[in-house]
Parts: C-alpha cells; sequence; structure tokens
C-alpha cells in the first residue's frame, strides 16, 4: 500500500512539476527519471575490451581476456573492478552535480548505471555485503554526505543484499590525488583506511561501490584493508571511470 502511494504520489508530482534533465535542460521522458533518453543514449558505457582486473577500457578491437600494463606493475587486491561508464560528457556532469552540488534527486539516475553495470560484469546473488568507500569526517561535515554511500545504500536494496556503512573508515586525510600518478596514488592511500567491524567481513563477498574510478589506487588499498580482516572476496563498481 505505501509502495503504490509513493509511485502515485511521484507521478502526480512528475505531472505537475516535470523533472528536467541535467543533460539538455529539457523535461526528461523518462519515468521517474532526470536523464532523459537522448542524453543517457550519450553515456559512453563500458561493455567489452575490458582489462579483467580492473576494467581498463582498451581501444581497438580487444576480443580475449588481457591484463593491462598497470595492473602487471602493481596488481590491485580487489578481485574485479567495474565502470558503469567512460568519465565524460553528461555522465561527468551528473555525477559533479550529485557530487558537490547537492543534487542528490540525481541518485536513482546514477544507481540505474551502477545496477546496469553490475548485473552485466558480476554475480550480484554471490554478493554478501555492499559497502561505500568512507569519506574522512571531516570531509563528509564539509559536505554533510558521502555520495558512495547513498548510491551503495541504493543499490543494496535494489539487490537485496545487507548495506554496511560503518564497515569501513577513512582514518587519515590524503588531499587531491589528481595530480599524482599511479605510484604516488597508491603511496598516499595507505593507511588511510581501517575495518571497524571485521565480523560483518569475514568470509564474505564485499561489493565496494565508488561514484569515480581513476587509477584504483582508493578502492585497491580499501579491498586490502577488507581482505586483512578476512573477506573471502572483494569486487569494486563505480558510476564513472577516468583517465
Amino acid at each position: 500500500m505505501i509502495g503504490w502511494l509513493t509511485t502515485a504520489t511521484e507521478q502526480v508530482a512528475d505531472w505537475l512539476y516535470p523533472r528536467m534533465c541535467p543533460g539538455c535542460g529539457q523535461a526528461s521522458d523518462r519515468p521517474g527519471r532526470h536523464l532523459c533518453w537522448n542524453c543517457l543514449s550519450r553515456v559512453d558505457l563500458y561493455s567489452s575490451g575490458l582489462c579483467t582486473l580492473c576494467g581498463r577500457f582498451a581501444e581497438g578491437q580487444v576480443t580475449h581476456a588481457f591484463i593491462c600494463g598497470t595492473c602487471k606493475k602493481a596488481k590491485p587486491w580487489f578481485d574485479r573492478a567495474r565502470a558503469a561508464g567512460h568519465f565524460s560528457g553528461v555522465l561527468r556532469e551528473q555525477v559533479h552535480q550529485f557530487k558537490y552540488n547537492q543534487a542528490l534527486w540525481l541518485k536513482h539516475d546514477l544507481a540505474d548505471l551502477l545496477q546496469g553495470c553490475l548485473t552485466a560484469h558480476f554475480d550480484s546473488a554471490a554478493v554478501d555485503l555492499v559497502v561505500p568507500v568512507p569519506l574522512h569526517p571531516v570531509r563528509q561535515r564539509e559536505r554533510s554526505y558521502n555520495q558512495a554511500a547513498l548510491l551503495a545504500k541504493e543499490l543494496a536494496q535494489r539487490i537485496d543484499r545487507r548495506y554496511d556503512g560503518n564497515a569501513l573508515a577513512r582514518v587519515r586525510t590524503t588531499g587531491s590525488q589528481t595530480l599524482l600518478d599511479a605510484a604516488h596514488r597508491r603511496a598516499n592511500m595507505l593507511g588511510a583506511f581501517s575495518v571497524r567491524q571485521p565480523d560483518w567481513v569475514r568470509r564474505r563477498c564485499v561489493l565496494l561501490v565508488d561514484d569515480v574510478m581513476t587509477t584504483g589506487a582508493t578502492l585497491s588499498e580499501c579491498a586490502r584493508m577488507l581482505k586483512k580482516a578476512g573477506a573471502r572476496t572483494v569486487w569494486a563498481v563505480t558510476v564513472g571511470r577516468g583517465t
């Protein structure tokens, strides 16, 4: 009954106040969503030609399984990571609005992409626990929310799996990694996280969730701590993949 009322209320609200697409600024033609079909079609989604471990896209026709050069040099701690699409264009704008400008209404659109990525590249039935990449408490107070936590919780509800926003904690600030190369990013992230609840992690398949992956240093360090605490498998999924 509550679900029916919620749906009916949303339909009335959409009729009175049409959802505006963040990509083109026009009224969205996707029921219950803000990104319109045309802008959604312009998102560069990843499907094949990806590194077996980190999901990095390889240019050209790649039909065989491969491990990219970065993963060969420094194998990540996660067992597999995938991103829904390339972090550019309308996808980049969506994530930036959601992450920095309080555009929390984009949560469902971004969670759609995460769920699609999970379905395409993982066995969601094998996931035991969904965990977000945490923000440092100081950063979270400044922003008032953790975008990864909002996405992880939504995704966990959709796949009917336990969500734990306290499993991991960020115990050290790391500053911006924008100007750092892969090796320095890995060094910068060492010791930045701790596992608060080892009992919930031990012998489980943990799905890490974040908004964007670049080199994978943050996800790998989170996975290292989860593995150290006894996690059996650590997968990672993000909305976008930067370069």
